[in-house]
């Protein structure tokens, strides 16, 4: 605080105390009346401003580089984001720094949690970031090394890219992600058929089959994200499923079941599966993971008022559940 604004804050102290000026000069005046009306003899109030006169100013003055001391430490507290540890005087002031301390605290909390949400934001977003040029250099190396490149390959890495993309708008929207939500009935079978053409590249580059067994039933939700949940299910599934081998979608009581035949996910790791930037085993073996799919994923199906769920068995392969509520559901 410069010199100018102390300056200022000590008149400021200094004309806020105009009521105590006007008790003192009102006492005084009904004194010298009563002097008046009693043949009292003047001196005697004289006497009494000349005794009482320097202490009152004293006491003001002292006042005011109480208040003067308090204002500037609240403001040093406030912008370096401390506690006021100044002794207060009276009840009303050790109320006011209590609730000041109790602000503070909450606001130095809630600078510290978003702080570290933005680390975190920006520590994903740099993860990803890679994940999408991965794509991109592979479709790089292709055109450096041949001089055709299979359409196959092509539209794999493209879509690869789209979909690491979209992962990445996603998450930057869940803070405000149910102003997104649109409930109709839907076929869970449209739904399925319009995802496996969605991911139909990857399926055919794999060599992997699926096997969709889905009754003509329909459910109250929203389709467009419960695609994106189906999605990354099923790329999951794709990822780490062995060539030549088929991927089995589901339909049963009132789940959804994405099953299939690939490395599956150890014991150890299952608990944890759905917790931002967790890769696990699997994930840390192939070096091409980000641990936010599943996360973003479990996010959406809790937004959708779903349950999302996994089962798995090292070796044999893993079954992901998407359960909705039974009063969603139509046959």
């Amino acid at each position: 605080m410069n010199g100018k604004n102390t300056s200022k804050m000590i008149v400021n102290s200094i004309l806020a105390k105009w009521p105590i000026l006007i008790l003192y000069a009102g006492l005084m005046a009904f004194l010298f009346f009563l002097c008046i009306l009693y043949n009292i003899k003047i001196m005697l109030i004289v006497d009494l401003i000349r005794f009482t006169l320097i202490p009152f100013f004293l006491f003001l003055a002292y006042r005011v580089y109480h208040e003067e001391k308090l204002l500037r430490s609240l403001n040093k507290a406030h912008s370096q984001g401390q506690m006021l540890t100044i002794k207060p005087h009276g009840l009303t002031e050790k109320a006011f720094i209590e609730f000041f301390n109790r602000l503070q605290q909450q606001r130095i909390q809630y600078e510290r949690e978003n702080e570290e949400k933005f680390k975190k934001n920006r520590d994903y977003l740099v993860m990803w970031s890679h994940e999408v040029k991965t794509p991109l250099t592979a479709l790089k190396l292709l055109a450096e090394n041949e001089n055709e490149v299979a359409s196959i390959d092509v539209q794999q890495q493209i879509a690869l890219a789209y979909h690491q993309l979209d992962m990445i708008l996603t998450y930057e929207r869940l803070a405000d992600f149910n102003q997104d939500l649109v409930f109709k009935w839907y076929s869970m079978k449209e739904i399925v058929e319009m995802v496996i053409k969605k991911c139909a590249v990857f399926f055919i580059k794999k060599q992997i089959t699926p096997h969709i067994k889905i009754p003509p039933v329909q459910v109250l939700t929203d389709a467009k994200w419960v695609s994106f949940i189906l999605t990354q299910l099923l790329m999951n599934a794709l990822k780490y499923s062995h060539e030549d081998t088929f991927i089995e979608i589901k339909w049963l009581s009132n789940r959804l079941e994405v099953n299939d035949k690939g490395i599956g996910i150890n014991a150890s790791d299952l608990p944890r599966v759905f917790e931002p930037g967790f890769t696990g085993e699997n994930g840390r073996r192939q070096n091409s993971a980000t641990g936010m799919g599943l996360y973003v994923a479990y996010q959406i199906s809790e937004a959708l008022n779903l349950k999302l769920d996994i089962k798995s068995q090292l070796g044999v392969g893993t079954s992901t559940l998407l359960i909705f509520p039974q009063k969603n559901i139509k046959h």
